[in-house]
């Protein structure tokens, strides 16, 4: 009897790189939220808990030359693709 793997190892690997991609644009968002929070008053601060989608706005527009933003948008894309690619290794196979 030979053995099977109830799901396809392109799956197994698509979702270890979905979860890598998205711990790693977490930790950018972190580094962007502590680099606002230096520039920024007491008052201005941004919580590392409760954080939405104005941390790429407000860092963008402190930092306009800053490659950051465009590596956390890499980041999600790469995301995005690799959702999409275990949707179909996964479900659609």
């Amino acid at each position: 009897m030979q053995l099977s793997l109830p799901i396809a190892a392109s799956a197994i690997v698509c979702g270890l790189l979905f979860g890598s991609f998205a711990i790693l644009a977490n930790m950018i968002s972190f580094i962007m939220i502590g680099k606002i929070n230096e520039r920024v008053p007491e008052k201005e601060r941004i919580s590392y808990f409760w954080w939405g989608t104005e941390v790429r706005k407000r860092f963008k527009s402190l930092y306009p030359d800053s490659k950051l933003t465009r590596f956390l948008d890499l980041c999600v894309v790469l995301m995005m693709v690799c959702f999409l690619i275990l949707l179909r290794a996964w479900v659609f196979s």
